[in-house]
């Protein structure tokens, strides 16, 4: 089978496909395969997780537009990896057409030494069996008497000591010539069976030049199909990209009010806040007076607030173990693209998971509103002349009672998605005097 049968011309569609990279040198190894399976497993998860970091982040905005934002995100997210695939597979297809290329030079190159090997040995073929036939055919004569001169008789029956010399030369020089005619048949013989060797192994590449020619036509056609495919579906990426962002726009338009109601929230929730410190901070003065006037009556030896505030002791803890997402500060809207104030951090876990206490303290409120959901509030205590508290909001549901004492770890609620939540998380703050400060300060 010739080359030009065994490659074939490569599809319309993969011909247009530019090149971007440097050709490769071959088909992945099982090993380098396994790692481009767990690279793109990687590359999922971090794509998730930034999904996940954004849909908390769009807590607050109308369900529907969230979901249409978090697609056209997710779309975003998805075509430098798309791109990537695409060069990764014009890569191959260039490597793919070379190792054609390549292939298809070597098969011809030996066919071309098999058809000149082949002439050689059937050239030299020919001049041994004349040589073979001649010296056989001296053998024949001699055996019948008609060949060679016995030795014997060259200095026997001469006329003269000159005819014997002469008798004696010629007998020398017909036995050289067929000692040398000997010589070059062997020589002959040599370089035949040489050429002959060489003639089998060249077939024998040409063989296996053939299977592999084959096996580089496959490789490109899959190639060209998997180029084809990834481009295919960078196309799709970029026009889902498009009608997303058109989709965007128009639910833009149809919420813009949800923009004003973020901040009415907001202003809400702090008030809300500020009037249970006010509170809490009037109950913990009338229990230290209580307690100082029973100390100061001689009833008994001085007796702690009651209000088993972080004066109990323990430690500052993460609510949950997870790690923390949204820091705390001014956060620019992904969506309307105006700055609010990030009151908290939210640590995105799964709806269920246990709450705990971050410090000592008491149940001051457990409330639910259209923002924060359902959300418990702790009070710690005076710390530095002010009342801190802590708050945990989209929660599932309740483990404790308003009044109840709980330490640093113990369960307090459960997380959700309740309120102004677009996916399960924690979004956990803590107040001095009502007023929202850096959770990092504490934990």
């Amino acid at each position: 089978m010739s080359p030009s049968i065994l490659r074939r011309p490569l599809t319309l569609a993969a011909t247009v496909l530019l090149v971007l990279t440097p050709s490769l040198a071959g088909p992945l190894s099982p090993a380098s395969a396994e790692g481009t399976k767990q690279d793109k497993i990687a590359e999922r998860e971090t794509v998730d997780q930034q999904l996940e970091d954004l849909r908390i982040d769009l807590g607050g905005v109308n369900d529907e537009l969230a979901d249409t934002y978090i697609a056209l995100a997710e779309t975003e997210l998805l075509i430098p990896e798309a791109q990537q695939d695409l060069e990764d597979a014009q890569a191959e297809l260039a490597a793919a057409r070379e190792d054609d290329r390549l292939t298809g030079e070597r098969l011809t190159a030996a066919q071309e030494e098999e058809k000149q090997l082949s002439g050689e040995v059937e050239t030299g073929q020919e001049e041994v069996d004349r040589s073979d036939d001649e010296l056989a055919q001296v053998a024949l004569d001699a055996y019948k008497g008609g060949g060679l001169p016995n030795p014997s008789t060259i200095y026997t029956g001469g006329q003269d000591p000159q005819d014997a010399v002469d008798r004696s030369m010629n007998y020398r020089l017909t036995m050289s010539s067929q000692g040398s005619r000997l010589d070059t048949l062997r020589a002959d013989q040599a370089v035949t069976e040489n050429s002959a060797d060489r003639l089998t192994a060249v077939r024998e590449e040409i063989d296996a030049l053939k299977l592999e020619s084959e096996q580089a036509v496959q490789r490109t056609a899959d190639a060209e199909d998997a180029a084809a495919a990834a481009k295919a579906d960078l196309d799709d990426l970029y026009a889902t990209q498009k009608t997303q962002r058109d989709d965007l726009e128009a639910k833009k338009t149809k919420y813009q009010e949800d923009e004003a109601n973020l901040e009415d929230r907001s202003s809400t929730l702090d008030t809300e806040i500020e009037e249970l410190a006010r509170q809490e901070r009037e109950r913990e003065q009338k229990a230290a007076e209580a307690a100082k006037k029973k100390s100061s009556s001689g009833s008994g030896t001085s007796k702690k607030s009651s209000s088993g505030s972080a004066n109990t002791g323990g430690g500052w803890n993460y609510p949950v173990n997870s790690r923390m997402n949204s820091n705390y500060g001014w956060r620019y809207h992904p969506i309307y693209h105006t700055r609010k104030l990030h009151a908290g951090v939210d640590f995105p876990v799964a709806c269920g998971t246990s709450v705990g206490a971050t410090h000592s303290g008491r149940v001051i409120a457990r409330t639910h509103n259209s923002g924060a959901g359902n959300k418990i509030i702790l009070s710690h205590g005076i710390h530095n002349g002010k009342l801190v508290t802590s708050s945990y909001h989209h929660l599932q549901g309740f483990a404790k009672p308003v009044g109840a004492q709980v330490s640093a770890g113990d369960t307090v609620g459960y997380v959700g998605t309740t309120g102004s939540s677009t996916g399960c998380h924690l979004h956990f703050e803590i107040q001095e005097d009502g007023n929202s400060v850096n959770p990092a300060n504490y934990l």
